[in-house]
């Protein structure tokens, strides 16, 4: 069976995280996807170590199961050559700030014109539309001004950077989701449409367990004091004897009953209760706190692997990165595999967590491109012969490897 997005074409106008962590998905799933890209520097994420090879492994690992056209958009014939792709093609989607395709004559409104049926996703810090359209954000500023940053850390505190890009992330996925809703549209009726996706509206999407203390209590979320924030003694992170660490998520009372009996904590059992954890005592969970911290101390994180893992409690050793990526688990579910590169040779890479029992994803398609490895085919595909191929190039409208000639 083939997989669910083949036919589907799909040119990429974005770079670095969020809009090739979404395209990404979209060439999991077997849409063509053709990666548009400035012909002198390509996507930044190509000049961000470390490097395996010749290739930026980061660059290798978002960027599997793309073609990769490197073409100026600011010289005329470019634009006429991405509209011809446009024609053909099911969705086009962009990462630039509002006003930035328009002005290049390459907005939804342009593109519409030659395909009414495109899906043209625009992905922006903080949307097409209100006060803030034009300012510019990265991950962290998403973050603090959406209240999370506000919220992440200890209480007595600053706040703290998360490891990962939480926005980025959050908003390659809300736009894969628009991007397979409006494809199942454009089945239906033949109608495409405009989706504008942004960081910021992404963000606030995750304020669902923070905005009920400001709209129901009247009052402000604490840092490293809420219920799922730190404020439990039963969902909170622990030191051993050994000086690792062990995450506690124990919130049912089935699982912090059981747990309170592994730590010699009986005395700090309540009788009935509430299924779940449903709030915070705080002088109260301090006191448990402080016996757990004790009881955790002695012995190390392997005992207490030993001790509570059969006991199924929601206790976790706090992994480092290359323990979490040398894990059975995540190389059972394909989650930490071996890719092959032509250009790199074999490499480790991260999976999908899309799992499909008739038609699995092939993470070995198309490996990562060089810039403009797929410019030339994908020219003479709408027709453009190999002669003004080479004038185009000759001008620098377009880029491709010596080895494409």
């Amino acid at each position: 069976m083939d997989l669910p997005l083949k036919g589907i074409r799909v040119l990429d106008v974005t770079r670095l995280i969020p809009g090739p962590f979404c395209t990404m998905i979209l060439g999991d799933l077997g849409a063509d996807v053709i990666k548009v890209e400035e012909p002198t520097t390509g996507d930044y994420e190509r000049q961000i170590g470390p490097f395996i090879g010749p290739m930026p492994y980061r660059f290798l690992l978002l960027n599997r199961n793309k073609r990769s056209l490197a073409i100026n958009l600011k010289h005329r014939r470019g634009k006429k050559i991405l509209l011809e792709l446009a024609k053909g093609s099911d969705c086009l989607v962009e990462g630039f700030k509002p006003d930035t395709m328009k002005r290049l004559g390459l907005d939804y409104q342009h593109v519409k014109k030659v395909n009414p049926g495109v899906v043209y996703c625009s992905m922006s810090s903080y949307g097409h539309t209100g006060p803030s359209r034009d300012r510019n954000a990265h991950d962290l500023n998403i973050l603090a001004e959406s209240g999370i940053l506000h919220m992440t850390g200890h209480p007595d505190g600053p706040p703290v950077i998360p490891g990962i890009q939480v926005v980025d992330i959050i908003t390659a996925l809300y736009a894969a989701i628009a991007i397979l809703s409006a494809l199942m549209v454009k089945k239906e009726t033949g109608r495409g449409q405009h989706l504008d996706i942004s960081m910021f509206d992404s963000a606030y999407t995750l304020l669902f367990d923070l905005a009920r203390y400001v709209w129901s209590e009247q009052r402000e979320p604490q840092r490293g004091g809420e219920r799922l924030s730190g404020g439990l003694a039963n969902y909170y992170i622990y030191s051993t004897k050994d000086k690792k660490t062990l995450a506690v998520g124990a919130l049912e009372t089935e699982y912090k009953k059981r747990l309170f009996r592994f730590l010699g904590m009986e005395g700090f059992l309540e009788e009935g209760g509430e299924i779940t954890t449903t709030g915070v005592s705080h002088d109260k969970e301090r006191e448990t706190k402080e016996a757990m911290k004790e009881a955790f101390s002695q012995k190390s994180l392997e005992e207490w692997n030993e001790i509570l893992g059969p006991a199924n409690c929601f206790c976790s050793p706090v992994k480092t990165v290359s323990e979490a990526l040398s894990d059975p688990h995540a190389t059972h579910r394909g989650m930490v595999n071996e890719g092959n590169h032509p250009r790199c040779g074999s490499f480790t890479q991260l999976g999908t967590a899309l799992k499909f029992s008739e038609t699995p994803i092939d993470l070995q398609g198309i490996p990562a491109p060089d810039l403009g490895q797929h410019t030339v085919s994908i020219l003479k595909e709408i027709g453009i012969n190999s002669s003004e191929i080479e004038e185009l190039r000759n001008r620098g409208t377009i880029f491709y490897p010596c080895d494409q000639e």
